[in-house]
């Protein structure tokens, strides 16, 4: 058994990591804290978890505790993070990997050095609907793909962290866009971005942080990416993806409609097409928590190639720093060979 020690007790933690670890065989929760201790002691009794540790120093010196978990506000997953590889631990972290770039490089060189495993836990890759969405791709439903494109969108925001720039590294950005560029970056294939522009705003709520953007990017091969992000979808919730390729297109909503709608054929050409409706089996289409939790478990016991490292989160800062420079500068941002903003 792997015991786990979760850091963060805030709504997160509650709806998707705590359950998938008392759920997933091979996990066993062992140690809990937070930064108010009464809510440390809450979950440690709503999730039957033997300790509940006063600060995450205590924590991670755990000797019950293997796997770090981390569900805190972003400003300290990497003192987190850091302190986990230094007592021997692996480490879990949700979205983003960091605030800034400087930060996830550490982290990732850390767990490279100590020899650690450091496991991105970013949903969008092991929802069910999309894995099955990238099959059909990779089948060729539906020919060369040239262009990906994702909408997420909250009215408000779980905490009120979130919008203070400090403590979350942004706003809607860092907080929102972090999943469709997971998208884009999945769809991507491995090829590079080299190109990315970003519009951003404050428009719904009152506060520094932008909650709103719209994120243009090209990729080596020419396809473009795009996604739609923010906190400003007043009274809605949005979650669509969408592919588009030369011989079809696939919407997958996984909120008002079936999980995913195809138009294949060659209307370009004056040919015919053909609408289809794609069934998927798994009844939790909308939601990857349990998938990427057990592939995490593999990932820990077996040495599976993790689909979802610091690598991946890595180049997510990446993406979001130069989406940011973006939006400051007004003009699109040139990345190098690497994925990452060039100077200038």
């Amino acid at each position: 058994m792997i015991g786990v020690g979760v850091v963060g007790t805030g709504f997160w933690a509650r709806m998707t990591h705590l359950p998938a670890f008392r759920s997933i065989e091979g996990f066993e929760l062992k140690a809990v804290t937070s930064g108010r201790p009464e809510n440390a002691q809450r979950a440690a009794a709503d999730f039957g978890i033997p300790a509940a540790h006063a600060d995450y120093r205590e924590l991670v010196r755990d000797p019950d505790v293997a796997v770090v978990d981390i569900c805190a506000p972003n400003d300290l997953h990497a003192e987190i993070a850091l302190a986990a590889f230094a007592e021997g631990k692996d480490v879990i972290c949700i979205k983003p990997l960091a605030t800034n770039v400087r930060d996830a490089y550490r982290m990732v060189n850390e767990a490279e050095k100590r020899g650690r495993k450091l496991c991105y836990a970013e949903n969008v890759p092991f929802i069910p609907a999309l894995v099955r969405l990238k099959e059909l791709i990779d089948g060729g439903l539906y020919g060369e793909l040239f262009r990906y494109k994702a909408c997420e969108g909250i009215g408000s925001l779980h905490a009120s962290w979130f919008s203070d720039p400090e403590r979350a590294g942004g706003g809607s950005i860092i907080d929102m866009a972090v999943h469709g560029l997971s998208f884009l970056q999945w769809m991507a294939g491995g090829r590079k971005a080299v190109k990315i522009h970003a519009e951003a705003g404050t428009f719904l709520h009152r506060q520094q942080a932008e909650d709103t953007s719209v994120i243009v990017m090209r990729f080596e091969d020419g396809a473009i990416g795009q996604t739609e992000d923010g906190w400003s979808l007043a009274g809605g919730y949005d979650s669509r993806f969408e592919v588009f390729g030369t011989k079809g297109h696939a919407l997958v909503d996984l909120l008002y409609s079936h999980p995913i709608r195809s138009v294949v054929g060659s209307s370009a050409e004056g040919g015919a097409t053909a609408s289809l409706l794609h069934p998927i089996d798994d009844h939790f289409v909308k939601d990857g928590h349990l998938n990427m939790m057990t592939h995490f478990r593999d990932c820990l016991t077996k040495g599976t190639p993790c689909r979802s490292s610091g690598a991946e989160g890595y180049e997510m800062m990446e993406w979001v720093d130069a989406a940011y420079r973006s939006v400051r500068t007004g003009e699109p941002i040139r990345l190098n060979a690497g994925g990452s903003a060039a100077n200038g």
